[in-house]
C-alpha cells in the first residue's frame, strides 16, 4: 500500500480533492493504481492506493522526454 498525501490547504480545493476521490473510486482498470480509501489527517488529505514498485508516470516524464505514443505505451504497460 502506498500513501499519497496532500495538503488541502496548498495543493487543491476541497472540490478537487473529491473529484479525484470520485474518479479513483469509479474508474477501476488493471491499468490504473487502484484506489483504497481517503483520510483527513491533520489538515492533510492521505488517499491509500495501491504500491507501484517502478515509481510514478511523472517521474518518468521528468527523466526524459516521450512522445505521445511513448507515454500511451507506458501507461498501458
Amino acid at each position: 500500500v502506498a500513501i499519497k498525501k496532500m495538503s488541502l490547504q496548498k495543493e487543491m480545493s476541497e472540490e478537487l480533492a473529491v473529484n479525484e476521490i470520485l474518479a479513483m473510486k469509479n474508474n477501476r482498470n488493471p491499468n490504473i493504481v487502484t484506489y483504497f480509501d481517503s483520510y483527513l489527517v491533520d489538515g492533510q488529505l492521505w488517499l491509500a492506493m495501491e504500491f507501484m514498485d517502478g515509481g510514478t508516470l511523472l517521474d518518468v516524464l521528468s527523466a526524459v522526454y516521450l512522445e505521445e505514443g511513448q507515454v500511451g505505451a507506458v501507461c498501458r504497460e
